[in-house]
């Protein structure tokens, strides 16, 4: 793990995947500015001296992108900054479909997870709510800002491509921070993984569904710039004038 992803990495004690955008460069000379956006998977284990670093961050708005039966099944915890808990449900429908088919006994999950990502970025629903989570972004009264799923790998994972692609950041930094969960979350399903190797597949992260999402973007709207404008109604020049220095 490079310097830059090591500084990024914030000391959380009770979450797995919790890291800062701040510092990653873009195309254009500039980097993500620090403690403005953090990704992370789920919120309820967090433990009181993480509540007070976040705290001390002044952490304004939560976005969560789980179902309703997620998050009744693990609350977030959030410091005493946070003003706004805004919930984002990105594919419950195809959440629950999702889990169905895991359930059946499958031992090649691979093909399900890049329809999955597919739906992401291509379903009605989930545009809606993507497009939704570009509209708390583009606000800068809700800085800073956590946003999470359960994992904080795949719908966490695109909503991260998304601002990256937004910011100008260049390829090979969106998939190498989308890659870092893999990292932290070994640890996290280990005792799943090590009882069905195949499982892996579910609950790490492969380049191959960040790609295949991305290459359903451009295959029917041109181009990621094109998507984010016209489909996700996000202001680029906005965002880099929040986000960016």
């Amino acid at each position: 793990m490079t310097t830059l992803e090591n500084s990024r990495i914030l000391p959380i004690k009770g979450g797995f995947n919790f890291r800062d955008l701040g510092g990653i460069p873009t195309k254009e000379g500039k980097t993500i500015k620090r403690d403005l956006l953090f990704r992370t998977d789920e919120l309820s284990n967090l433990q009181p001296e993480d509540l007070d670093l976040l705290a001390k961050l002044n952490i304004q708005t939560v976005v969560d992108f789980r179902t309703d039966f997620e998050r009744a099944q693990s609350v977030d915890k959030v410091p005493t900054t946070c003003k706004n808990q805004i919930h984002l449900d990105i594919l419950a429908a195809n959440m629950d479909a999702f889990m169905a088919e895991i359930q059946k006994g499958i031992t090649d999950f691979k093909p399900l997870l890049m329809n999955f990502y597919k739906e992401m970025v291509l379903s009605d629903d989930a545009i809606k709510e993507y497009s939704n989570f570009f509209k708390v972004l583009q606000n800068p009264e809700n800085t800073s800002i956590i946003y999470h799923c359960t994992a904080g790998k795949d719908r966490t994972g695109i909503a991260t491509a998304l601002i990256l692609e937004a910011l100008n950041v260049d390829w090979n930094e969106i998939e190498s921070d989308y890659l870092m969960s893999n990292e932290f979350l070994k640890k996290k399903y280990e005792g799943y993984i090590s009882q069905n190797p195949a499982l892996a597949d579910v609950f790490l992260v492969q380049p191959d569904y960040l790609k295949t999402a991305f290459e359903a973007i451009t295959e029917k709207y041109q181009n990621i710039e094109n998507y984010l404008k016209t489909i996700l109604n996000v202001d680029l020049e906005l965002m880099k004038k929040i986000y960016t220095e």
